[in-house]
């Protein structure tokens, strides 16, 4: 007799779970990426346990993303990224993402330890003018405001910042409010850039109560490239098991 396959769901609930297992996968995503100089005592303070400080710029990104193809539905991303290196491992880390639907949160929070919290994000995009503006709790907390001023061959993507695997500190706590899951992930993400522009842009930024990203992203002007892509994120690794429990 032959043995019964069952596909049992990745996550809750049980009976309607919000997404399956990776790759996951968008056609369409839209995306503005700024370069930026972290200030450089408040990386060393925020990174996690076993990270160092890298070199070169960190990356503030805001995407809007069309339906997924695995069923994920639309949503919008802010995404901060700073350099780093883990032993041998030269990556970004994100201390800061914030998105704006409960299914892009809890599957980037519970299958590579993303840190995503939810957000109003705003991404407007008109003639070669963008503005994105991210809000939590009514207060804004960052604001990027750009022109685009030209067409930028495709084949020009490629970066040191884009092609280094992003490392994310996943934490899960147990029921009794020990420490669970504690280990560093390792995730790429795989873009296929369609049409891509160069302009410039400002940004600035606002602590709020638990967002204080105005320590780390200083004010000021820079390079905006923004980009019409495919995205798909696939499976990733587990680098490193921190073997402890910790009692809250």
């Amino acid at each position: 007799m032959d043995e019964q396959v069952v596909n049992y769901p990745i996550t809750m609930p049980w009976s309607a779970p919000l997404f399956g297992p990776p790759p996951h996968a968008w056609k369409g995503v839209r995306m503005v990426a700024f370069p930026f100089a972290p200030v450089a005592e408040t990386v060393e303070r925020i990174l996690p346990p076993a990270f160092e400080p890298g070199d070169g710029l960190g990356m503030i990104t805001m995407l809007s993303y069309p339906p997924g193809e695995t069923g994920i539905h639309p949503f919008n991303e802010l995404v901060v990224l700073v350099p780093v290196r883990l032993g041998d491992i030269e990556g970004n880390y994100v201390p800061y993402i914030y998105v704006t639907t409960d299914e892009a949160l809890i599957a980037g929070r519970e299958i590579a330890g993303w840190p995503k919290r939810l957000a109003d994000i705003s991404w407007q995009r008109e003639g070669t003018r963008f503005e994105g503006r991210v809000t939590r709790w009514g207060r804004p907390i960052l604001t990027l405001e750009g022109e685009l001023q030209g067409p930028l061959p495709v084949d020009a993507a490629g970066s040191a910042a884009a092609d280094a695997p992003t490392l994310n500190y996943k934490l899960i706590p147990g029921p009794a409010g020990e420490i669970e899951i504690e280990e560093i992930t390792l995730t790429r993400l795989e873009m296929q850039p369609r049409d891509m522009e160069l302009g410039s842009a400002t940004v600035s930024s606002e602590n709020g109560p638990d967002d204080p990203l105005a320590d780390l992203i200083p004010d000021g002007a820079g390079m905006l490239v923004a980009m019409v892509s495919d995205n798909t994120i696939p499976a990733g690794e587990v680098v490193q098991r921190i073997d402890r429990r910790v009692s809250a």
